[in-house]
C-alpha cells in the first residue's frame, strides 16, 4: 500500500469520524436534540423543585400514564385512550366503580415549565389527542392536569422536539460503509499476502477429485475473506486453462461456505476496540520494514476499519430509526406474506449488486437488525438470501469478454445461488426459520445478532452439500447450455487480459501459472525437435507445427509481458511487485530457449538439404546432451511444484550445466580431433559447430530461468 493511498485512507476516516462527531454533538445540544439527554433531565428536576412546595397528597396524585416523547417538528398528533386516567381517578378514591365517569366532563390543562406550547390536549370520544405545537427544536417537561367534578390527577412526562439532519445522517451512514467496505478489501488484500504461498500449493492440489476442489475453495475463501475474489480468480485460472470446468464447479461451491465466515466475524462485539486497534496496525505499518509485519498489520488494520464501518453505520441507522419516513419504509419489508417475501430478497439482491459486496449487504442488515429498525427475524434472513443472488453480479461481469469455459463457470455461480434461494423460499416460514430457531436455542444463541450468520451458513452449507454430488453432471450441462461459439477465434494463447487485473496478488498467482505451462510447453516442443532431427526429417506437418509452437510461444510471452507490467503499473505490494518481475524474466528465457530449439531445427534440415550427415560418434554425442537438456526442464517443473526447495534446484542446476558443459568441451575438441585425421565438408563443421553453440545457449539460459525462479539477481 503506496503512502500517498494510505494518507487517503486515513483523511476518509477521519471525515467520516467527523461527521459521527457532529452527530454526537448536535445530539447533546439542547438546540437540536437527537436523544434523551442531560437538558430533559433538568427538565424534570426543575419541575420536581416546584412540587417541592406542594403537599403529600399532590405528589401522590402525579401519575406516569404517558411516556416521555421524541417528537419530529410536524409530526401529527398523538392519540391515546383515558383509561390511565379514569384508573387513577378511581384510585383517588373519589368514585366508586359503579358509578362511571362521564369522560366529556374530564377537562384538561397543560402545566409546563417553558413558555413555549408545546403540546396542546385536546380529549374526544374518550381519547386524550395531543396536538404538536413545536416548531424548533427544544427540551420541555409537561405536566397535564386532569379535572373532574373538582378532582384533579397529574401526568408528568418530558418531551423533546427535534428536526432531523438527513445529510448528516446520510453522511455517518455512507461513511461508516465506505470505511467498512475498505477495511474488508485490505483486510482481504493483507490476508491475501500473508496466505500467498498456500495459495499457489492450494492451486497445486487441484484434480479432478470434486471433494478436493470443494475443500480448496473453502480454504481459499477463509484465507482471503472474500467469496468474490475466489470466485473471479476461479474464472480467471479457467479462463486461462490452468483449471477445468468441472474443478471449478467444485470451488465456487466450497466458496459459498467459506463466505459465511465473514458473517460470523461481524457479531464480534469489538467496536470500542476498533479505533486503538486501527492506531496500532497503522503504528507497526508505517514504521516496520518487514514485508511479514506488515501485511499482518495490514490485515489487523482492516479488521480494526471493519468494527469502526459498523459501529458508524449502527449510529446513523439509530438516528435514521426516528424519522417516520425511513420506520415507514423498512416496514414496508416484511417477509409475512409470499411476495413481501420475494420483495426482501430482491433488496438484498439488488444493493449487493450495486456496491458489490456481499460482507456490507450482511453488515447493514445486522446494524439494522441490531438497533431493532429491522426487528422481524424472517425479514433480516430474507435479505441475506437475496445476497447471495446479488454477489454473483461480480462474477457475471468478470466472465465479459472471456472464454466459453469461464462464461459457463461465472453461469454456475449464478444458477447455484438462484436454485438455492428458490428451494429455500419454498420451505422458508414452514422449514426453514423454524431450523434455524432451533439451532439457536440448541448452540444457546440470540437470533439478534447470531441468528443470521446462522442463517446464512444454514443455506450455503445445506446448498452446496446437495449440489456438490452433481458437479460433473452440472458441468456437462453448462457446456449444452453455453456450447462453444467456432467462429469466434481465440483471442489469446494464455487467456491473461490485463484489463481485468483488479488484484495483483491473484494476478500474480496467475501469471506464476502460466510461465510453468510456458516452461512445459517448451519441454515439449524440444522433445519434439529432437525426435524430429533423429528421424529422416520428411514429415512437412511435424515440421510446421514445431515452428508454429515457437511463434506461439513468441505470442505467449507478449502477453505475460503485458500482464506483468499491468501488474507492476498498479498498487502492488513489493513482494508481489518482485515475483511479477521474476515472471518476466523467466517468460524472457524461456522464449529464447525455443529460438534456439528452432535454430537446432533449421540446423538439422540444412544439412539434409545438403546431403550431408553428422558422424556417428559425434551424433552420439549429441544425442546423450539432448537428453540431459530435457532432464533440465523436468528439474524446472518438479520445483514449480513445489518438489524440490529453491536452493537445491538452484544448485542442482548449476551442477548440470557445469557437467553438459565440460562433456560440449569434450565432444567438441573430439570433433576438432577428426577434423585433423579426416577431411569435412565446411557446412557440415559449421553446421556442428552452430548445433553445439546453439546448446551451450539453451544451458545458459535455463541457469537464468533458475535464478529467476529463485529470486537471484
Amino acid at each position: 500500500m503506496s503512502k500517498r493511498r494510505f494518507f487517503i485512507f486515513l483523511l476518509t476516516l477521519f471525515l467520516s469520524a467527523l461527521c459521527g462527531t457532529v452527530l454526537f454533538a448536535d445530539e447533546a445540544d439542547p438546540a437540536n436534540p437527537g436523544s434523551e439527554s442531560t437538558a430533559v433531565s433538568d427538565a424534570g428536576a426543575d419541575w420536581n423543585d416546584d412540587a417541592d412546595t406542594d403537599s403529600d397528597d399532590d405528589l401522590k396524585r402525579i401519575e406516569k400514564w404517558i411516556p416521555d416523547q421524541k417528537i419530529l417538528i410536524g409530526a401529527p398528533p398523538m392519540v391515546v385512550p383515558l383509561t390511565g386516567v379514569i384508573a387513577q381517578f378511581r384510585r383517588e378514591g373519589a368514585f366508586g366503580d359503579e358509578h362511571p365517569i362521564d369522560t366529556k366532563q374530564i377537562k384538561v390543562r397543560v402545566v409546563q415549565n417553558s413558555n413555549k406550547e408545546v403540546v396542546t390536549p385536546v380529549i374526544e370520544r374518550n381519547q386524550l389527542c395531543l396536538v404538536w405545537n413545536g416548531t424548533e427544536t427544544s427540551r420541555t417537561n409537561i405536566m397535564l392536569e386532569f379535572d373532574y367534578k373538582g378532582n384533579q390527577v397529574y401526568d408528568s412526562f418530558n418531551v423533546e422536539v427535534w428536526e432531523p439532519n438527513f445529510w448528516m445522517m446520510g453522511l455517518v451512514v455512507l461513511g461508516g460503509l465506505g470505511i467498512f467496505m475498505f477495511g474488508m478489501t485490505i483486510l482481504s488484500e493483507g490476508v491475501q499476502r500473508i496466505a500467498g504461498p498456500s495459495m499457489r500449493r492450494m492451486i497445486a492440489m487441484f484434480t479432478e477429485n470434486r471433494f478436493l476442489a470443494f475443500g480448496t475453495g473453502i480454504l481459499a475463501t477463509i484465507l482471503m475473506q472474500s467469496s468474490s475474489v475466489t470466485t473471479v480468480m476461479t474464472i480467471s485460472f479457467v479462463n486461462t486453462q490452468i483449471i477445468r470446468l468441472s474443478q471449478a464447479v467444485g470451488v465456487i461451491l466450497g466458496a459459498n461456505i467459506g463466505t459465511t465466515i465473514t458473517s460470523w466475524l461481524l457479531t464480534l462485539n469489538v467496536s470500542a476496540y476498533a479505533l486503538p486497534l486501527v492506531g496500532f496496525s497503522a503504528l507497526f505499518f508505517i514504521f516496520v520494514k518487514k514485508e511479514r509485519v506488515k501485511d499482518i498489520a495490514a490485515a489487523m488494520m482492516g479488521l480494526g476499519f471493519l468494527f469502526f464501518g459498523l459501529k458508524l453505520m449502527g449510529d446513523g441507522f439509530s438516528s435514521m430509526k426516528e424519522l417516520p419516513r425511513f420506520a415507514e419504509f423498512l416496514q414496508s419489508f416484511s417477509a409475512d406474506t409470499f411476495w413481501g417475501l420475494v420483495k426482501c430478497v430482491m433488496a438484498g439482491c439488488v444493493v449487493t449488486a450495486l456496491i458489490q459486496s456481499s460482507a456490507a449487504t450482511i453488515g447493514i442488515v445486522m446494524s439494522l437488525a441490531m438497533i431493532g429498525a429491522v426487528d422481524d427475524f424472517p425479514t433480516a434472513v430474507a435479505f441475506i438470501l437475496g445476497e447471495n443472488i446479488g454477489t454473483t453480479s461480480t462474477a457475471l461481469l468478470a466472465s465479459l469478454g472471456t472464454t466459453t469455459n469461464a462464461k459457463r463457470a461465472a453461469a454456475f455461480h449464478a444458477i447455484f445461488n438462484v436454485l438455492g434461494v428458490c428451494w429455500v423460499l419454498a420451505v422458508f416460514r414452514p422449514l426453514f426459520i423454524p431450523a434455524v430457531e432451533q439451532a439457536a436455542g440448541l448452540l444457546k444463541m440470540n437470533l439478534i445478532p447470531f441468528g443470521i450468520p446462522l442463517a446464512h451458513s444454514l443455506f450455503n452449507v445445506t446448498n452446496a452439500l446437495l449440489f456438490l454430488p452433481f458437479t460433473k453432471v452440472f458441468a456437462d450441462l453448462l457446456v449444452k447450455m453455453i456450447p462453444e461459439r467456432k467462429d469466434i477465434p481465440k483471442p489469446t494463447e494464455t487467456g491473461l487480459d490485463p484489463r481485468k487485473v483488479t488484484n495483483p496478488n491473484i494476478a500474480v498467482l496467475q501469471s506464476r501459472l502460466i510461465v510453468q505451462r510456458m516452461a512445459e510447453r517448451c519441454r515439449k516442443l524440444g522433445e519434439e525437435v529432437f525426435r524430429l532431427i533423429r528421424g529422416p526429417l520428411d514429415n512437412q506437418k511435424e515440421i510446421k507445427h514445431a515452428f508454429g509452437e515457437e511463434e506461439a510461444l513468441d505470442r505467449v510471452q507478449d502477453e505475460v509481458i503485458a500482464f506483468t507490467s499491468k501488474i507492476l503499473s498498479m498498487n502492488t505490494a513489493p513482494g508481489a511487485a518482485t515475483q511479477a518481475r521474476e515472471h518476466l524474466r523467466m517468460a524472457d528465457e524461456i522464449e529464447s530457449v525455443s529460438d534456439y530449439f528452432i535454430s537446432i531445427l533449421k540446423s538439422a534440415l540444412k544439412l539434409k538439404e545438403g546431403g550431408r550427415a553428422i558422424p556417428a560418434s559425434v551424433d552420439e554425442g549429441l544425442k546423450q546432451l539432448e537428453l540431459k537438456t530435457l532432464f533440465l526442464f523436468r528439474d524446472i517443473n518438479r520445483a514449480f511444484d513445489g518438489w524440490e526447495s529453491a536452493d537445491y534446484f538452484l544448485a542442482t542446476i548449476y551442477l548440470t550445466c557445469t557437467e553438459l558443459t565440460d562433456e560440449l568441451k569434450k565432444l567438441r575438441a573430439s570433433f576438432m580431433a577428426e577434423m585433423e585425421k579426416e577431411f569435412y565438408d565446411p557446412v557440415l563443421i559449421a553446421g556442428v559447430n552452430a548445433r553445439l553453440e546453439y546448446y551451450r545457449q539453451v544451458w545458459e539460459h535455463v541457469r537464468n530461468i533458475a535464478e529467476a525462479f529463485c529470486g537471484e539477481k
